[in-house]
């Protein structure tokens, strides 16, 4: 395949994106160059699109009935090794449970159930080509002329065919638009009406064990090359910074590392989400409607939605999901709904979803969320640990909003496709330099995952674009030194309410209220230990108070509650608060969180036990003279962590 030109936009030919990198111009002549949607280069790009608008599909004049094909009398075919005549329009790809697949005429899944195989159906499945179901299945009169086809030798020959090809489901086989990675791990780019691999486009259907059904077309690639040309992000960047962010040197290049992840999803093996936070007018729809012009028709984008329409509408895609007013409100089962299948997205990890006549379906979730908000809706610790926290302030006071056209926006969407897909090569390694970096900021792995795949993804997008936008990163940044007090995880907001879960299990146990004590005021669990530890304990800086509460009044205040208070054993000094495994009022206190669990066995036991060795231990004790097993902590030291939590 011919080489563009770099650098001048004057050569001849088509651009080869998985060409061998070559060196690069110096900066100086790199910042003097034509950008890649300018001038000349947009018009020849405009050609290029122009020359590739043709169907991918090839047009067949089928014989009309009772003629030949190919030089064949209708019905005189030899079968294929499927069984099928030659050249059959629709390919068998198995079949699972009753459940029978195949690509119909132009390439779209379809699946027939064991009842599903009469005229109506088939017509459909064949749809375009039924002059040749009347050349491969004639239905003839007493006078030999041609009449119509005959569906129940079509249905013989399919389910013959998928017999042939055995077992198949397309949980994990098919692969619907977007990005995905073939054997060698090289990029595989899936537009809806045509597949781009390294080897330059390929046919729809079958590739490599994979099957890539055609869908509704989304963006391709920009026709030319960037690699040498100043690129998609000195036109984005400076356009996200115009917000007025709480983190300004930080928020505007996760929101770049985000929409080049969400881009390449379904190539990577983790999809962090994003949740731009602000009061109304502070520019986030702004943002939202940006990202629908950067990705086209190749992201699915709504302001109230549930987790069954999103999955409905992606199906197998792995196009990114943007949700706009995801605000929280009173009820949020919806919300944590759409919450849990993004955190599934994130791996890519199977969902279950039910269907008719009692079979399940198997989804592999592999899209990035963007969400924004005035107010979050509930997040567990397992969610914030997989998004980037991006706030908005109010705009400065005369600023003027930020305008780049939808058309324009639409062009800088696709460069950035090619500029990702040519710097691919670099994924692994600055994946992997990302994450050793936040590793020595103090992220554990779980942020290692989120930032370094939003970081290397704005990595790859700036490139040797960041001398022009004045940041240390890309290829030619020596080191990430200057990253680091922007990534110190014990600073990031991020991290504000990512308590692990034992710790948020212990907390909802010492917030409960007792039953009214001193004067008629209601405790909670917490007070009542702290003011017994306080003023009992040896080591307690409040010891010698006038009016301690006792052992024996504690225990009787904490077993209105299910809990009770230990002595300390022989050789210890430490009281314990001790939390039974099982126990009514306990359970009680648990509805409707989720350590519940049920009556005779709640799931508190095991959250609490994941809480370090040396603060509990396995114990049993007495609450109404009933001999319980639970765990025991150490009363000063989950008094100390609670302090260190407010803290």
């Amino acid at each position: 395949m011919a080489k563009e030109t770099p650098g001048d936009g004057q050569g001849e030919g088509a651009f080869d994106p998985f060409a061998t990198a070559r060196p690069l111009k110096s900066q100086k002549a790199l910042a003097a160059a034509g950008g890649p949607g300018a001038g000349r280069d947009r018009v020849r790009a405009a050609v290029m699109d122009a020359e590739s608008e043709s169907s991918p599909f090839d047009q067949v004049n089928d014989p009309p009935p009772g003629q030949k094909l190919d030089g064949r009398d209708p019905g005189r075919w030899e079968p294929d090794e499927f069984g099928l005549p030659p050249d059959c329009p629709v390919m068998p790809l198995g079949t699972d449970n009753g459940m029978f697949f195949f690509l119909d005429t132009i390439g779209q899944l379809r699946v027939l159930k064991e009842g599903e195989f009469g005229q109506g159906p088939l017509n459909a499945l064949f749809m375009g080509r039924h002059w040749w179901l009347y050349w491969a299945f004639p239905k003839k009169n007493a006078d030999g002329a041609v009449t119509g086809w005959r569906a129940e030798k079509v249905r013989e020959c399919l389910m013959a065919a998928c017999a042939k090809k055995g077992a198949w489901s397309p949980a994990n086989k098919v692969r619907g638009r977007g990005f995905w990675t073939d054997r060698k791990g090289d990029l595989v780019l899936h537009c809806g009406d045509r597949l781009i691999t390294a080897r330059g486009e390929e046919p729809l259907g079958e590739f490599e064990g994979a099957v890539y059904p055609t869908r509704p077309p989304i963006n391709r690639p920009w026709p030319q090359a960037i690699r040498d040309k100043p690129g998609p992000a000195r036109r984005l960047l400076p356009h996200f910074q115009a917000w007025n962010w709480v983190r300004p040197g930080l928020d505007p290049v996760l929101l770049l590392g985000w929409i080049a992840s969400a881009m390449i999803g379904g190539a990577l093996e983790w999809r962090p989400e994003c949740f731009i936070l602000g009061d109304k007018g502070t520019g986030k729809s702004t943002l939202q409607r940006d990202a629908k012009a950067l990705f086209g028709d190749g992201i699915v984008q709504t302001g109230d939605t549930t987790a069954a329409g999103i999955y409905q509408e992606l199906g197998f895609d792995s196009l990114p999901v943007a949700i706009d007013e995801f605000e929280g409100k009173a009820d949020t089962r919806k919300m944590k709904a759409v919450i849990e299948l993004a955190r599934l997205s994130c791996t890519g990890a199977p969902m279950m979803r039910g269907g008719d006549n009692h079979k399940g379906t198997k989804f592999f979730g592999r899209s990035s969320y963007l969400f924004s908000s005035i107010n979050t809706p509930p997040l567990d610790p397992q969610d914030l640990s997989r998004l980037a926290l991006l706030r908005l302030r109010p705009h400065r006071d005369g600023a003027v909003r930020p305008i780049i056209p939808d058309p324009e926006l639409r062009e800088i969407g696709r460069q950035l496709i090619t500029r990702l897909r040519e710097e691919w090569h670099r994924w692994p390694q600055t994946y992997a330099n990302w994450r050793e970096f936040l590793a020595s900021c103090g992220h554990d792995g779980r942020g290692q995952d989120t930032f370094g795949t939003l970081m290397a993804a704005a990595d790859l997008a700036i490139g040797y674009d960041a001398e022009a936008l004045n940041l240390l990163i890309g290829p030619a940044a020596d080191d990430r030194e200057a990253w680091r007090e922007h990534f110190q995880a014990a600073q990031m907001f991020e991290h504000d309410d990512a308590s692990e879960n034992w710790r948020l299990c212990l907390n909802h146990v010492l917030s409960q209220r007792i039953e009214a004590w001193k004067g008629g005021t209601r405790h909670t669990v917490g007070e009542v230990i702290t003011e017994f530890w306080e003023r009992d304990d040896p080591n307690s800086r409040l010891r010698g108070d006038a009016d301690p509460i006792r052992y024996d009044e504690a225990r009787r205040l904490l077993e209105q509650t299910g809990l009770s208070l230990m002595k300390p054993r022989a050789g210890s000094k430490h009281f314990e608060l001790f939390v039974p495994d099982q126990h009514p009022l306990l359970h009680a206190l648990m509805r409707d969180s989720k350590w519940a669990g049920e009556l005779s066995a709640g799931s508190w036991k095991y959250a609490l036990q994941s809480a370090p060795e040396d603060i509990w231990r396995d114990a049993s004790a007495r609450i109404d003279g009933i001999k319980k097993r639970g765990t025991a902590f150490i009363l000063g030291e989950i008094l100390v962590k609670a302090e260190e939590i407010e803290e």
